[in-house]
């Protein structure tokens, strides 16, 4: 009776009441039309055979978005295909968004159906062979309507017997793509993106697993590559934070991508190369990132950080930054400089709004917490970023009485009628 009503069908699991027996489903199937009509969206995990066959029952040309999460109950990937060649039996189909966990490089042939996909999200399995995957890679491209795509290749990557040399592969060339996602271990990421060619890509994300045949140039050359696979980059996002370490020219070639595509988001995580305030102020002055909106600079497992200091020339030379994310490091002694500064300099207006700092854990950082500078901090977060909505803390040490502390107090000083910000500092500051 309400079955025409119902447009999404989502849960780990369908229940026991609507497994209709396999007669039911024999009969049910011969009037050829679906027993739910209107369905747009499926959403479901953890199915067994069974249960596919019910779910065959409800599919009709009217699905939208499909996402499938199988990695128990499906093992060889058969029920999945089963379904997806039902689902496509009528050519005609509208599918636009496709989710499966876990894909086999043979469902490629089932998806390249649907030809008005639009978002397609695959985690292969780890029986699909580097080979495999560039060749699924190369497959996909003949969906003309393809606007984002996220690959992943989760391997053990050790000493994985499919993990192994490949040629180099030929242009894959994607008509409509606009962003794409590849996780893979590093060898294989470089050879993905060394095949795309897309005109229309606007969003690179790029993680890289650890390979047995990383080499020390591996970094420096998907970087070098992001910046020939398509000519209107607007954002990047590169996780090379691996156990084999990046280099500085690694650092450097983000840089100049940054420069050259005048970038308006930039992500980098990486392991093994330290920046500090001199390296920050070259970056600025070098108008790498003059353009920026968004700047997210992990550096994990680094012995030291910029300090909060390098605010200021961020938002100097950063003018339409929106969002800023880095680790910095907050030491007793470094507050008395931001005092002198207050004094010294006079207030911006800067427009950024979310700013996450991720605090370094060291002993003196506790001693920072129990003291009155959570004021100090906050006044000069103020008179650089008056617009400041989020502020967050990320690391293992996180204290949650500091950042609720500056949360609330820079709420008091936006709200506080004008006045001079120098006077605020030199009659309010503790004693240090």
């Amino acid at each position: 009776m309400y079955a025409g009503r119902v447009r999404i069908l989502s849960g780990d699991c369908l229940l026991p009441e609507v497994h209709p027996s396999p007669f039911a489903c024999t009969y049910l199937s011969s009037f050829r039309r679906p027993l739910v009509p209107g369905l747009r969206e499926i959403c479901l995990s953890d199915l067994y055979e069974h249960e596919w066959t019910t779910l065959l029952l409800l599919c009709s040309t009217t699905i939208k978005i499909v996402s499938l999460s199988d990695e128990e109950g499906d093992e060889d990937g058969r029920l999945i295909g089963g379904f997806l060649h039902s689902l496509g039996c009528n050519e005609s189909h509208g599918l636009e968004r496709l989710h499966i966990l876990t894909a086999r490089h043979n469902h490629l042939d089932c998806i390249t159906k649907f030809h008005m996909l639009q978002d397609i999200e695959l985690s292969f399995s780890g029986e699909t062979t580097g080979a495999l995957l560039i060749e699924g890679f190369s497959k996909l491209s003949a969906l003309n309507r393809l606007s984002r795509l996220l690959v992943k290749w989760e391997i053990e990557y050790e000493h994985h017997p499919l993990v192994s040399p490949l040629p180099p592969p030929h242009s894959v060339n994607f008509c409509s793509l606009r962003s794409i996602d590849i996780t893979a271990p590093s060898y294989t990421a470089l050879l993905l993106v060394q095949c795309l060619r897309v005109d229309t890509l606007r969003r690179i994300r790029i993680r890289c697993l650890p390979s047995r045949l990383h080499q020390p140039t591996t970094f420096r050359q998907v970087v070098r590559e992001c910046g020939s696979v398509a000519p209107s980059l607007e954002e990047v996002d590169l996780d090379f934070y691996v156990r084999q370490p990046i280099g500085q020219e690694t650092f450097d070639g983000v840089l100049d991508l940054t420069r050259r595509f005048r970038l308006q988001k930039l992500k980098f995580a990486w392991n093994g190369f330290e920046i500090d305030n001199a390296y920050i102020h070259t970056a600025c002055l070098s108008c790498c990132f003059s353009h920026l909106e968004v700047l997210d600079l992990v550096s994990l497992g680094a012995s030291y950080s910029p300090t909060l200091q390098v605010l200021r020339s961020l938002a100097i030379h950063c003018p339409v930054l929106k969002g800023l994310h880095m680790k910095f490091t907050v030491e007793k002694e470094h507050l008395p400089l931001l005092v002198k500064e207050m004094e010294n300099e006079d207030p911006l207006s800067h427009g950024l709004k979310c700013l996450t700092i991720r605090l370094r854990n060291q002993p003196e950082t506790a001693e920072i917490f129990a003291n009155k500078s959570i004021l100090i901090i906050s006044q000069y977060l103020d008179s650089l970023f008056p617009s400041l909505d989020l502020l967050h803390t990320f690391g293992r040490f996180q204290n949650f009485t500091f950042v609720e502390g500056i949360r609330q107090t820079l709420k008091v000083l936006q709200h506080r009628p004008a006045m001079d910000s120098r006077r605020l500092v030199g009659s309010q500051a503790p004693n240090l």
